[in-house]
């Protein structure tokens, strides 16, 4: 049991101290970063036309190999239709590779920042190793949200939550909950929530982080069903679960990852109505 326990510390994709004590920092130190972040720079509203299209991928755990990814990027970048992305957290594996991850992004055509039409939310892995600040850094901030308009007229509201640690915190959750409350009425076609974190799933192989505890889960599902949330975008499962609970739509996409046996990524078509198909990266006969 102890060299088991030396040999998980010793390997560079276990930070073993960060699987069951936050670390890198905890979440108020993130979400005070976030928001200092986010006020600077200011609301994204994003321009689209009432039909478009929504890229969704999640779990890359970028280290030397990054084929589903890029193959998402490509697909998404191919798409003739309007449209926006998604990346639901981990997308690295383990420690120094976010360098790795930037550049294979931009050698894509992706800048990798909010300035781009994808939209990045941190996992468990990406601040693993104390690295908080370097996430930090590329993305900006973890806590925050962005609108899509078509001219005047509001369609979909989008909000980023931090739930990396298996933690919402005191102050990201008051902010949530103003959040919800000044947009509820705002004339929104529908709300989405995304980030890393399942809810429902019990699965203790993540430490700390697996989920959130019952209380936390309890009130955030409590404040999404009564704020009108109409969906909640997460990853860090690996496996996809799609169900449904006071009213919001709760889908849990697979992980992208090159070393998954089936890895896939999801598009949604987003109108009046929304419809989504999860499109596996793996060649088919």
């Amino acid at each position: 049991m102890l060299l088991c326990f030396l040999c998980l510390t010793c390997n560079p994709n276990y930070d073993m101290v960060g699987m069951f004590n936050g670390t890198s920092p905890e979440i108020a130190e993130r979400f005070a970063d976030s928001r200092r972040f986010s006020d600077s720079a200011g609301v994204v509203h994003m321009q689209m036309p009432d039909n478009y299209r929504l890229f969704v991928c999640t779990d890359s755990h970028i280290d030397t190999t990054h084929m589903g990814l890029e193959k998402f990027i490509h697909a998404y970048k191919a798409d003739t239709h309007p449209h926006m992305a998604l990346h639901l957290g981990d997308l690295i594996n383990a420690q120094a590779h976010f360098a790795h991850a930037d550049s294979i992004m931009r050698l894509n055509g992706i800048m990798g920042s909010r300035k781009d039409t994808v939209f990045f939310t941190c996992g468990n892995h990406d601040i693993y190793f104390n690295q908080w600040h370097v996430w930090h850094q590329y993305y900006g901030s973890s806590t925050y949200w962005f609108d899509v308009r078509n001219g005047s007229k509001l369609l979909e509201l989008f909000i980023c939550i931090d739930t990396a640690e298996g933690t919402l915190g005191t102050e990201q959750l008051k902010w949530l909950r103003q959040l919800l409350a000044d947009k509820k009425d705002a004339g929104y076609r529908r709300i989405i929530v995304f980030t890393h974190t399942h809810l429902f799933k019990q699965d203790n192989s993540q430490g700390h982080t697996s989920n959130l505890s019952l209380e936390e889960t309890y009130e955030l599902t409590r404040l999404l069903s009564e704020a009108g949330v109409e969906l909640y975008l997460c990853g860090h499962d690996h496996s996809r679960e799609v169900t449904s609970y006071g009213g919001v739509k709760y889908i849990t996409v697979d992980a992208c990852a090159d070393e998954e046996p089936d890895p896939y990524y999801m598009v949604m078509e987003m109108g009046e109505n929304i419809s989504y198909e999860f499109i596996s990266l793996l060649p088919r006969p």
